[in-house]
């Protein structure tokens, strides 16, 4: 125990001394600011605090939420002016993620909670994110224990198996809010419903994966996951989205490096098993990119995704409209750890299914990088992590893991930046070195979102304390991404809450 609180303290003195700003102005709050920033406010729930935040392009507070619990681990405005936001319960049990959540719940601007609902028993877990369908139903990514004698039944190999005896295995349920505090489960999907293996033809699912890429291999060799909870936890769902048009669900799957999208026109029933709904394939994957091996298609080296973050579709009228947008945070990636923002066209044929080729995989080859590489572009991120296309064009990129977040314009040039000025829920000032400012997520929504109808909009004061007036400049001063800081945060981050 004393060499791990040295290690902490280390880290934390390591990152106060090497942890790098802008040169010049701001150190913390709104440290770039331009005339090509978008209109509009940021809205961000801090990964170790208990309230979230929405502020104007000075960083001034248009108004905070003061809920008492941390996130778990994401938090959106809904366009009815509500906060659908994950929280995390008191969790004394087998699931020992920094992703847990166990708490739902829907808060009006004036923090006031009009529903909650809590996902949390000895067997089963809401954790990381949540997103609400237009029927007003609500999608859950949760863990549920599956135990020796079932993983045995469905191929896992025995020697394989934690040494706990159980795995984390996911399953997505859509739930209808009733009343104040309950909800009906009104459709569900397991993974394990889609497992293939290899290892045993006297047990279920018997086949080869490389001719099913619509399954999943439950014993997928070396996940390359930095994962500290790998061995029980080994799909890692970190995101979920959906598709009105299309009917789809969009899952980011972190510890295979992948993204699938899944058919949510089937029943429960259906979804249980490999026939029905639009597309006739029941709950398999329809589609899925980011690492061919995972599937047995290609080799080790054509992995593409490196512990992704925050993949969803892209809503704002453009070139990019529908496309798929992923947060690429680099993990492993060789042949050095950077991060990168990449949009994805997933290929469809003749009949509207997503195109496969045997031998080389679902399309496209690569992912267009729309910003980060490993020169003029570079930084890291290894956790947490989103990005989002404005409705200008400009993207608005959250560099997570150390609570820094930017916007840049089609230059690729950033025009707004901002570093979270608070140590958990305590703000600091100017000067002041800040950890434990990580944020899962980040949204920026226009001035005309309706949200914001009907709300006071007058900006209050920075959320640091003694930050000069805010002005506009016209040219970019260059911001430093400083890789060491990152690193450490992460690793901060990982000892405490992991």
């Amino acid at each position: 125990m004393k060499a791990y609180h040295r290690l902490i303290f280390i880290s934390i003195m390591c990152l106060i001394f090497f942890k790098g700003h802008s040169q010049t102005g701001n150190t913390v709050g709104v440290t770039e600011l331009t005339t090509e920033v978008s209109d509009g406010y940021t809205f961000f729930s801090p990964f170790s605090g208990t309230k979230a935040y929405l502020i104007d392009n000075c960083g001034k507070l248009i108004n905070s939420w003061d809920r008492g619990t941390r996130p778990g681990l994401s938090a959106y405005l809904l366009e009815n002016g509500l906060m659908l936001r994950t929280y995390k319960t008191p969790v004394e049990g087998p699931f020992t993620s920094a992703s847990n959540a166990g708490g739902l719940e829907l808060v009006d601007w004036n923090n006031n909670t009009l529903w909650k609902y809590e996902i949390d028993t000895p067997e089963t877990l809401s954790h990381h994110d949540a997103v609400m369908l237009p029927t007003g139903n609500i999608l859950v990514l949760t863990w549920e224990l599956v135990y020796r004698d079932e993983l045995i039944e469905l191929g896992r190999d025995p020697d394989e198996i934690a040494v706990e005896n159980f795995m984390w295995s996911e399953r997505i349920i859509e739930l209808e809010p009733l009343g104040p505090d309950s909800a009906e489960i009104v459709w569900e999907w397991r993974i394990k419903d889609h497992y293939i293996q290899d290892f045993d033809s006297t047990k279920t699912g018997y086949g080869v994966i490389k001719d099913h890429p619509e399954l999943f291999n439950i014993n997928l060799p070396d996940l390359n996951s930095s994962n500290s909870n790998a061995s029980r936890d080994w799909n890692h769902f970190n995101a979920i989205d959906y598709n009105p048009k299309l009917d789809q669900v969009l899952i980011s799957v972190r510890n295979s490096n992948e993204i699938w999208i899944l058919d949510h026109s089937t029943t429960t029933e259906e979804a249980a098993s490999h026939r029905g709904g639009r597309y006739n394939k029941g709950g398999d994957i329809l589609y899925r990119w980011g690492n061919p091996f995972a599937y047995g298609t290609l080799e080790y080296d054509d992995q593409q995704f490196f512990g992704q973050h925050g993949a969803h579709w892209v809503t704002t009228e453009g070139n990019y409209t529908d496309q798929i947008l992923i947060f690429n945070n680099g993990n492993r990636r060789p042949p050095a750890e950077y991060s990168s923002v990449e949009i994805l066209s997933p290929p469809e044929d003749s009949a509207g299914f997503y195109s496969f080729t045997p031998g080389n995989g679902y399309g496209p080859v690569t992912a267009e990088v729309l910003y980060g590489n490993q020169t003029d572009q570079a930084f890291y991120s290894p956790y947490l992590s989103n990005a989002q296309i404005l409705y200008n064009g400009n993207i608005l990129i959250n560099e997570g893991s150390s609570g820094f977040f930017f916007e840049i314009n089609n230059e690729k040039d950033i025009v707004w930046s901002y570093e979270v000025p608070l140590w958990g829920d305590f703000p600091v000032s100017q000067g002041d070195n800040v950890i434990q400012n990580a944020v899962f997520r980040v949204y920026k929504y226009p001035a005309d979102y309706p949200a914001f109808q009907g709300k006071d909009l007058t900006p209050g004061e920075t959320i640091e304390r003694n930050s000069p007036p805010c002005s506009l400049t016209v040219s970019n001063s260059e911001v430093k991404h400083n890789q060491v800081s990152v690193r450490y945060i992460s690793e901060i981050n990982q000892l405490v809450f992991s």
